[in-house]
């Protein structure tokens, strides 16, 4: 990935050289905890100055707002952080996002009124919303299977395999809420979509009593150099998707995440202290994979397209029960796997 906007960062040096420091004072036979957590982050540091090898690269934030229809709070939250959230150029890395809410928008003012664009987005947004998965989720609640806390019954979970014996009533034998299944089909297809750069037509129809619009926020971290990092984040953006393959996010702010200082002395904290050392290689891994610029065309297409063939195996989507086929060539890049 490129860099832009060269400049001079003394004070990650002097972080730097500040926890070594830390460290060389330490007894040989401290093994306090402060002691430990010193250590660690010396390690932590001393693994991020390797990645960085001198390059003007800093630690950024963006806050995205995603809205999407849902039944009530717990499907809009499945909706919005397990399937429409943003993926690095290294595919879907939890440790690098986080979301907060579903909230029900839009909010009415003091005299019950919203505008006439809100109104106009929240009727596209449920027209969006598949009326059969809002029946079969019904038909589910109904017999059971699906508690009032989550879409999948005690024991049950959204994630996994299966699909050949599959009960559509109820929890997949393998432990699959086929709601949650069919949502992932459903925005595995707008992912391929938008990676294809198509858009799906959404027909006119009915749309389910008691569907309501919802809000979340994610705050999502990366590296940029300072010239690129609106547009890194822009790209980020891009592969949330709606239900039409287009972008569902917009990014609502991008501050930088380095320069903090410890509250109790007062000394500069490096960015590797606050991600820790699995986000370390995330986040290096993610700037290092593609040289190519933020926003290229190419590599958000080839993101998009792995991201909906992740989508179809992390939820046993793929079979000719589901009628839904990707095609391997699209996904050849070799999958990491970093705690979550």
């Amino acid at each position: 990935m490129g860099i832009s906007g060269r400049a001079d960062m003394p004070w990650l040096a002097q972080a730097a050289a500040r926890v070594r420091r830390r460290v060389a004072d330490l007894e040989p036979h401290d093994w306090s905890d402060q002691a430990c957590r010193i250590r660690q982050e010396a390690l932590d540091v001393d693994l991020w100055e390797r990645r960085r090898r001198g390059r003007p690269v800093r630690l950024w934030s963006a806050q995205l707002v995603v809205r999407t229809a849902g039944l009530d709070a717990d499907d809009a939250r499945f909706r919005l952080a397990c399937l429409a959230h943003p993926y690095h150029r290294i595919g879907d890395v939890p440790r690098l996002y986080a979301t907060a809410g579903p909230t029900e928008w839009p909010v009415p003012d003091e005299y019950g009124a919203i505008t006439d664009e809100e109104a106009a987005e929240a009727a596209s947004l449920r027209r969006m919303y598949p009326a059969a998965l809002a029946e079969r989720r019904r038909r589910a609640v109904e017999t059971g299977h699906v508690t009032g806390t989550g879409h999948a019954a005690e024991g049950a979970t959204p994630v996994g395999g299966g699909g050949a014996g599959a009960n559509v009533d109820g929890v997949d034998p393998d432990g699959v809420d086929p709601a949650a299944r069919l949502h992932a089909a459903d925005h595995a297809a707008a992912l391929e979509m938008a990676g294809r750069g198509v858009r799906r037509t959404v027909a006119p129809g009915l749309i389910p009593s008691g569907l309501r619009c919802w809000q979340a926020w994610q705050r999502v971290l990366f590296l940029a150099g300072p010239g690129d990092a609106r547009d890194r984040a822009e790209e980020l953006a891009a592969t949330v998707v709606d239900a039409r393959g287009a972008v569902a996010a917009s990014v609502a702010s991008v501050q930088e995440e380095e320069g903090r200082r410890d509250p109790v002395d007062g000394r500069m904290v490096h960015p590797a202290y606050d991600v820790g050392p699995f986000g370390v290689e995330a986040l290096w891994d993610d700037f290092d994979t593609d040289p190519r610029p933020p926003g290229d065309p190419d590599v958000l297409s080839a993101v998009l397209l792995r991201a909906a063939a992740y989508t179809r195996q992390e939820y046993g989507i793929g079979t000719a029960r589901s009628g839904i086929h990707m095609n391997a060539n699209l996904c050849n890049a070799p999958k990491i796997t970093y705690p979550r």
